[in-house]
């Protein structure tokens, strides 16, 4: 047989081997079929406890506490790691609170979509406290997360999703308390301090960027470098943000879900002339800053370079034991350290022909062990040369959320000047363990409000 055939006998066998294949192939294969979509259809025990009830079940724990009770809580997801900036936790809520839950696990929001029923048997779960606030977890893993497997086990669907379900609560930053710590809000007229400047996480970490509303309280916004949005500027100007308000050892912190819980920023810089809905013009308004010191850390008074309020006011403190300074859940603020003789003097405000006038300003006391107690007038003011007596406002700590308040002092009915001089006095005697002075306010009260002369202190 020549070369030539056997090529072509070779072709052949070829020719019937993969007509064979091509048979074999076509008997065996099945035509796939997509499963029906049902909706999920919870058929467990009825929910018998709700959020609040379970963080104060275990609110005493300090270990990770495995729950050997037959719990089971009934919520909405109203946080997962849909845009990446969530890592590893699941956020649910109920009409009484709201809580975390570490899962061991990427791409939950598959399954665990935001505004998705969910029904959690607790038994076998556990309670574990990180950064002073409850989540629910598993002892003896990771970080204590839930494995993924043991996580389905508990956690189950009833129904489709529906963020419409959710609403998120309407927040001021100067009033957040321990039953809002993992609730869903909405914050209403912040600035990022650095919009149109920095990326949301520029760099190869979570960072957090600084938001402050009309008042001058400030929040950190949590942002990670894994986020889908990680790369883009931040917004310049007015805005809404909504999100997961989180706390961190007393630290209050914003975890956005996803690129559209920034909403409608404006673009505008910040205005020169503050003003106050509630009290007309506003004349002052001084909030030390973002916490940026260019003069170093900690600045004194006389080395300050970033007040609200420039030249023709000036500050001042003789004794240079005060300084600018933050701490966890406080904004920027003057630190008067304990048993020191302190006053800062605020001279140059500009109220000539401005009438009905009043002064605002935040106190935090520097008390932080349960049964420590201080009294806010301590801090005496004068302004124009006229003492002001503040009410006696004593103040304990009971409890750990009563760390880091703000207390806000009104003294209506201020006497206008060409140039105002406010002196805030505090005499070592008189102050043990310390205190913050901040946002600091003068402003033009609304027709009729300015008859009564009573001084108010407020929480």
């Amino acid at each position: 047989m020549n070369k030539k055939n056997i090529q072509s006998v070779y072709t052949s066998i070829l020719s019937l081997i993969c007509i064979g294949l091509i048979l074999f192939t076509s008997a065996c294969k099945r035509d796939y079929e997509a499963p029906l979509l049902v909706e999920p259809i919870y058929n467990g025990p009825n929910a018998n406890i709700t959020i609040a009830a379970l963080k104060e079940k275990y609110s005493n724990v300090t270990d990770p506490k495995v729950i050997d009770e037959d719990l089971i809580i009934k919520a909405l997801v109203t946080g997962n790691d849909v845009s990446g900036n969530i890592y590893k936790q699941l956020y649910i809520q109920d009409e009484t609170g709201a809580i975390n839950m570490g899962v061991d696990q990427n791409s939950i929001y598959t399954t665990f979509r935001a505004g998705q029923e969910v029904y959690v048997n607790l038994k076998g779960l556990s309670m574990v406290k990180y950064g002073g606030e409850l989540q629910i977890g598993f002892t003896g893993t990771n970080a204590n997360r839930i494995a993924w497997e043991i996580f389905q086990e508990h956690t189950k669907v009833s129904g489709w999703p529906n963020a419409a379900n959710l609403s998120p609560l309407e927040v001021d930053l100067s009033k957040l308390d321990a039953s809002m710590v993992n609730k869903l809000v909405i914050i209403k007229n912040v600035r990022f301090n650095n919009g149109g400047i920095n990326a949301y996480a520029g760099g190869t970490a979570t960072v957090s960027e600084v938001v402050k509303d009309a008042n001058g309280k400030t929040l950190d916004v949590r942002n990670s470098n894994f986020s889908t949005f990680a790369k883009e500027i931040l917004p310049k100007g007015k805005g809404t943000l909504v999100g997961i308000l989180g706390r961190y050892n007393g630290g209050w912190q914003l975890f956005l879900r996803d690129k559209t819980d920034v909403i409608d920023f404006d673009g505008t810089d910040a205005g020169t002339t503050p003003t106050d809905p509630e009290a007309g013009e506003v004349i002052f308004n001084e909030t030390f800053g973002d916490g940026t010191y260019p003069s170093g850390n900690r600045p004194k008074i006389a080395d300050f370079t970033g007040f609200d309020m420039k030249s023709p006011v000036t500050y001042t403190e003789e004794s240079g034991s005060a300084d600018i300074r933050t701490a966890t859940g406080i904004s920027a603020s003057v630190w008067f350290p304990a048993n020191k003789d302190v006053t800062l003097k605020i001279a140059g405000i500009q109220t000539a022909n401005k009438a009905d006038l009043t002064l605002n300003y935040q106190l935090v006391p520097n008390i932080y062990n349960v049964g420590e107690t201080t009294n806010l007038n301590a801090m005496k003011v004068k302004i124009n040369g006229t003492n002001y007596t503040i009410p006696s406002t004593q103040v304990t700590i009971n409890s750990t959320d009563d760390r880091n308040k703000y207390y806000t002092i009104t003294i209506p009915n201020i006497a206008a000047a060409a140039t105002s001089t406010i002196e805030f006095i505090m005499t070592g005697a008189d102050n043990a363990f310390g205190f913050r002075l901040d946002n600091i306010k003068i402003a033009s009260a609304t027709a009729g409000s300015g008859s009564d002369n009573t001084i108010i202190v407020t929480k």
